[in-house]
């Protein structure tokens, strides 16, 4: 494992502007997961102190509804000696299991987070990409209360990502159509030109009758953050359109992610329709073209399965906006994205 990068006093300028440059966002897949046990507070610590603000982490339900940070719905891999299906559990035989000696006999006081816990301990201090993990249909109206409850959705609305303009439907003009007009992103604002848009929901939570976003040309893909990325923020994904949608009705000004096996045209009009503004494919079968045509309709793009620096970089290459990784200290280090300038304030 490579050392965390270093900088000489005084390169602060410097710094900053590098980062203002570097749009290409590593999430720390399931917190710093290379130093800590997955899906722990110390792997989101960790990740806050590399001087990562984004985070992935996964939630379930129990079987008495309590909404709880952990990856596989059945028990074991993560708590050695225990099994069973998490649905099956009730809290209070979750609550003491040991979640990280399997990483490491001194990760042995690691416990199974609740959803809550994380939420208050981070709010406003990083940007958390929170997987719907299971099926169970109560998953994504319990998720929205505690959001709601602990101010992550008044601070998300408060910011640009509540009034985003909504992607529109995928199309394919023609080569001598395109020469003779105007590009339809010019038609749109010029007609939107001097209005003030309102972000209207539909009865199935997704928003219409707003204008669509100018796509950035390809080589500016990686040379600016996407909105979508802010810090502090919120994206909601899951694979499950399912879930996607239930969550989509309860905050649709919420940016929603869908994790997808392969980038296809198919694909990008199914997220359109559902209202999601971001689609999370997996890397090994990313293809520029794919990814432009997926911006180009104002969707943002988050790779996943990255397993190794190849992946990283062609994610990069391709134009995405952000790749989950699990060691993102080498993956920083390797990108030669600069670290963070100023450690993140001490949680309460």
């Amino acid at each position: 494992m490579h050392d965390i990068l270093c900088y000489e006093a005084g390169d602060e300028d410097s710094l900053q502007n590098m980062s203002e440059k570097q749009g290409f966002v590593l999430v720390a897949h399931r917190g710093n997961s290379a130093d800590a046990p997955e899906n722990t507070i110390a792997a989101f610590d960790s990740a806050l102190d590399y001087g990562f603000q984004h985070f992935e982490t996964d939630c379930q339900l129990t079987a008495d509804g309590v909404v709880v940070v952990l990856h596989d719905e059945q028990l074991g891999r993560t708590t050695p000696g225990v099994e069973g299906a998490v649905a099956d559990a009730r809290w209070n035989d979750l609550r003491e299991l040991d979640a990280g000696s399997w990483f490491r006999p001194d990760f042995s006081d690691a416990r199974i987070p609740l959803l809550t816990e994380v939420l208050q301990r981070y709010w406003g201090r990083t940007h958390i990409h929170l997987e719907l993990k299971s099926r169970q249909p109560e998953l994504p109206g319990t998720v929205a209360t505690l959001l709601s409850e602990t101010g992550w959705v008044e601070a998300a609305l408060g910011s640009s990502l509540a009034t985003l303009p909504a992607a529109e439907p995928l199309s394919t003009p023609s080569p001598a159509s395109s020469q003779q007009q105007k590009p339809p992103q010019q038609q749109q604002q010029e007609q939107q030109h001097g209005l003030d848009i309102d972000r209207q929901t539909a009865a199935d939570g997704y928003c219409v009758n707003v204008a669509r976003p100018a796509a950035a040309p390809p080589q500016q893909l990686s040379s600016q953050r996407h909105r979508d990325f802010n810090v502090p923020g919120l994206t909601i994904t899951s694979f499950h359109k399912d879930q996607l949608r239930r969550s989509l009705q309860l905050l649709p000004g919420i940016t929603h992610g869908w994790l997808v096996h392969e980038l296809t045209d198919e694909r990008i009009q199914e997220a359109l329709d559902m209202g999601c503004r971001q689609l999370c494919p997996r890397a090994n079968v990313l293809t520029a073209d794919a990814v432009q045509r997926a911006v180009s309709v104002g969707l943002s793009i988050r790779a996943w399965g990255i397993k190794d620096m190849q992946l990283l970089r062609h994610s990069e290459r391709c134009g995405c906006h952000g790749a989950t990784v699990n060691w993102p200290r080498t993956a920083r280090e390797e990108l030669l994205l600069p670290t963070q300038l100023t450690p993140p304030p001490a949680a309460s």
